[in-house]
Order: structure tokens, then C-alpha cells, then sequence
């Protein structure tokens, strides 16, 4: 591992790591969250609105045929990235992990110009979900590559916690922007500002280095993987990490369906935004210097619980309520979950390890979204959805960092 120079961030006795890898990595991450939290915050509706309008004559009501075609859209994301994530993963270790960030933007860029003509025909809808699932491949693992080689072990809990307070802050003020304009110019005008912001976040791509590859990825290495008993913990955590985001994603529409406006939604979820906001880097402090898994555990308590309550809430107090506490406690425990996982990476195979993380979550991922379209289908609603995040939250408590286990050649 590098040395690293310690910043002051003008809080007392708070230090993270500070390098020009880590700096670009953060700008990136802002800017693609700005983009997701403005726009994508949003697609559940958009999706949920457009199958409304294409399916009127089909004999299904709305809510059916709204989630259908939700469920349809990500099931094809993630499917992609099932299928294309180890050769991505190949091509990386070829021609380099900056080569690969600049082609996922560019699929990125084409993906926001396809759903702008989405409402035109099907088959543009189709093409941004094989986009989506393309440019997902190709930057996750090798976002989270740079991030484990740039990150010094012990201070990684700080490092996420700052980069989840610069998350946090561009989600606060991003959802009421992007339903403002979603509300008031409509979507196709939403896509064209992402679209814009994609373009322009490229320029960052060619500011962020990394060491060349040496790991190798393959199906026959992943089939081991999988195969190792300690593996097994991993990955339902992984899958439990996914569903719990999954049915948060599905959130803001349900939101929708009771206030009926769209800046409604942003404006609320930016509220209950910043009363979190200042809580996450105190959180990555607290990560490094305290080792007891018992937070952890009992935070995922918590977010289990809520997720059962969230099916009463049919008032705007009571859905803002639900919300704060959501973000309170979930500032803590995702951020832990986070950080043990990367801490896990530091070893000879960290490519490896993220690349195999991908495809773990994307096999969940199918699973899930093939569940949901079941269940609408069964005229199965909501509770049932909240239920089954309630389970993932669960499953995201048998993730460790690996310290006492047997290590063999740095692998998981």
C-alpha cells in the first residue's frame, strides 16, 4: 500500500486519507450521485407512469401493470451485468481500468438519450436497460478497486464515512431539484439534464489512476469461489445488501402513489435528508476506533423493523418520521457493512474479489426482480415486498471483514 498524507477537514482531530487517486475518486462519485439522485430517484415513476399509458388497454390495472414493467426494466439491467461482468472484468485487466470507466460513461450518456425517447416506443426502453446493465458492469468493480488500493486499512471508516457525507450532501438538495424539473418540464427534460452532467463528468475520468492489474478474472475461478464454504456468509450478505436497496429504490413510488406529485417526493426525501446529514464522517470515526460488531447488529434491527412499519405509513408525517430514522440508523450500518467489505478486499485478489462481488449480487438481483414480478402477478402488494427487504437487512448482518479467518493467497 502507498503512504498516504493525512487533510484536516477543519474539524478537530478528524483526519482521512488524501491523495489525488482518492480526491478524483470522490469527484467521480459525486458526480455520478448527483446524476442518480436527481434522475434515477426517480425512474421507479417514470416507469411506473409510462406503463400506465402504454399498457391502458391491457387487462391489468395500473398498479399491476406499472410494477411489471419496473420489475421487467431491472431484471434485464442486472441480467446483463450477470452475463457481461467477468468478460468486462477481462477486458479491464487488458486494456486498463481508465479505458474501462470512459466506455461505461459513454454507454451511461447513450442510456439517458434513449430513455428520452422512451415514451416513443418500447423498444427504447429495452435498449436503456442493456445500456444500464453495460455501463453498471463496467464500473462498479473497478470503482471499488481503486477505492481498496487507495484506502489506507485503518482509516477506511473515515474515508467512507467522508464519502458519504459528500453523498449525502448532493442528496439533499438532488431529489427536489430533479423533481422540480421532473414535475414541472416534465421527464424528457430530466434525461436531457443527465445527459448533460454524464458528458461533462467524463473530463474526470482522465484524472484517475490506478496500478495495472495483475489479477485475473474467469468463470472457473468463480464457480471455486463459490464453492468455498466461507464464501457462502459473503454472498447472502451481499444478496441481503441488494434487496434492502432494491425495495428502497421501489420507495419513492410508493411515496408517489400517496402524495400524487412528484416534487412532493423530492421535497420530502430532501428533508429527511439533511436532518441525517451530519452524522455520517462522526460515524466513520466511530467505525475505526470501535471494533463490536453489537451497533451493527443492532442497527440492522432497527432497519428490519422499519421496514415492517412502513407498510402502515399512509400519512406524510408518518412516512417522514419513518424516513428520519431510516437515515439515521442506515447512515450506520450500511457504513459499516461498507467498511467491513472493503476492508476484506485488502488482500492479493482485490479486482477479483469485486468483480465476484458483482456477479454474487447480480444473481440476486435476477432473483429478485423475477420475485416481485411473480408477486404482482399473485396481486401480492406491498407488504409483501417490505417483508422480503426486512429479511435482506438480516441477511446483511453475516458479513465480516475476515481478520480471523485462515487467509489463503488473499483470496476470499
Amino acid at each position: 500500500m502507498p503512504l498516504h498524507r493525512s487533510h484536516h477537514l477543519h474539524l478537530p482531530f478528524l483526519r482521512v486519507d488524501h491523495n489525488k487517486e482518492l480526491r478524483s475518486l470522490y469527484l467521480m462519485r459525486v458526480l455520478r450521485d448527483l446524476v442518480n439522485q436527481s434522475t434515477f430517484f426517480f425512474l421507479p415513476i417514470f416507469l411506473y407512469r409510462s406503463a400506465v399509458s402504454l399498457f391502458s388497454h391491457a387487462q391489468l390495472n395500473d398498479f399491476q401493470s406499472g410494477f411489471l414493467l419496473i420489475a421487467a426494466y431491472f431484471f434485464v439491467v442486472r441480467l446483463v451485468m450477470l452475463l457481461t461482468g467477468i468478460g468486462f472484468g477481462a477486458y479491464a485487466t487488458r486494456a486498463g481500468v481508465q479505458r474501462s470507466l470512459l466506455f461505461s460513461y459513454l454507454l451511461r450518456a447513450l442510456m439517458f438519450a434513449c430513455l428520452y425517447f422512451s415514451s416513443q416506443s418500447l423498444l427504447f426502453l429495452l435498449l436503456a436497460a442493456v445500456l444500464d446493465g453495460l455501463n453498471a458492469s463496467m464500473f462498479w468493480s473497478n470503482y471499488y478497486t481503486i477505492l481498496s488500493q487507495h484506502a489506507s486499512k485503518h482509516n477506511i471508516g473515515k474515508d467512507l464515512g467522508f464519502l458519504q457525507t459528500l453523498l449525502q450532501s448532493i442528496a439533499a438538495i438532488a431529489p427536489a431539484v430533479g423533481g422540480a424539473l421532473a414535475g414541472y418540464f416534465g421527464f424528457e427534460t430530466l434525461f436531457l439534464f443527465a445527459l448533460a452532467a454524464t458528458v461533462l463528468s467524463l473530463f474526470n475520468i482522465f484524472q484517475v489512476k490506478v496500478a495495472v492489474l495483475h489479477d485475473k478474472v474467469s468463470f472457473a475461478e468463480f464457480s471455486r469461489w463459490l464453492h468455498k464454504t466461507r464464501f457462502d456468509r459473503l454472498a447472502l450478505s451481499y444478496a441481503g445488501r441488494y434487496i434492502n436497496d432494491a425495495t428502497l429504490f421501489l420507495w419513492p413510488l410508493y411515496v408517489f402513489l400517496i402524495l400524487g406529485a412528484v416534487e412532493k417526493v423530492g421535497y420530502l426525501y430532501t428533508a429527511s435528508l439533511l436532518i441525517a446529514l451530519a452524522f455520517s464522517f462522526f460515524i466513520g470515526v466511530y467505525i475505526d476506533a470501535h471494533k463490536s460488531k453489537k451497533p451493527f447488529f443492532a442497527s440492522g434491527g432497527i432497519l428490519s423493523l422499519l421496514w415492517l412499519l412502513r407498510s402502515q405509513a399512509v400519512a406524510i408525517w408518518s412516512i417522514a418520521i419513518i424516513d428520519t430514522i431510516d437515515k439515521l440508523t442506515a447512515n450506520f450500518h450500511w457504513l459499516f457493512f461498507e467498511t467491513l467489505v472493503v476492508r476484506r478486499s485488502q488482500r492479493t485478489q482485490v479486482f477479483s474479489y469485486f468483480v465476484y462481488r458483482e456477479m454474487v449480487t447480480s444473481i440476486a438481483a435476477v432473483l429478485f426482480w423475477a420475485t416481485v414480478f411473480c408477486l404482482i402477478l399473485l396481486s401480492s402488494g406491498w407488504q409483501a415486498l417490505f417483508i422480503v427487504a426486512a429479511l435482506g437487512v438480516l441477511f446483511s448482518l453475516l458479513v465480516s471483514d475476515g481478520v480471523k479467518r485462515p487467509q489463503h493467497t488473499g483470496r476470499v
